[in-house]
């Protein structure tokens, strides 16, 4: 049995190849900026489905919304007590000071959507979209 790809070795053999990729991957990073903002605002106000490329090199179709108004409220969980991570070890110690934050840098190449279908938030990558489909209604 012949054994598939993975999504990244698909993207180094094109690239060695010099084949053209996805609109996206061709971009420079304005045209990508400007990408991303398009799709953003369609998921803010509505509904669409995206087409991406999983990291396991399958493809999915996933209908999706940033839209408050469709997004099912999350019930109250009980909280679970705080554990300590090793950034309040360094607060503790004075090696952080208290008005430093640490914070997770924000990646401008993935997209966090509430998944419709899944009733869960997931993400895709905008350099492995494929395809986005929305519907607009003037009613």
């Amino acid at each position: 049995m012949e054994n598939p790809m993975t999504w990244e070795q698909q993207e180094v053999f094109r690239l060695l190849k010099a084949q053209p990729g996805t609109t996206y991957q061709e971009s420079d990073e304005q045209g990508r900026h400007i990408f991303r903002d398009w799709v953003r605002s369609l998921l803010n106000v509505s509904e669409i489905t995206v087409t991406f490329v999983k990291a396991d090199g399958t493809v999915r179709d996933m209908r999706c919304t940033l839209d408050g108004d469709r997004i099912p409220p999350q019930p109250l969980r009980a909280e679970k007590p705080a554990k300590e991570t090793p950034v309040d070890g360094l607060r503790q110690h004075g090696f952080l000071g208290e008005n430093k934050e640490v914070t997770k840098p924000e990646e401008s190449h993935t997209q966090k959507v509430f998944d419709l279908d899944a009733s869960a938030w997931r993400s895709f990558r905008y350099d492995r979209l494929k395809k986005v489909s929305a519907s607009m209604s003037f009613e």
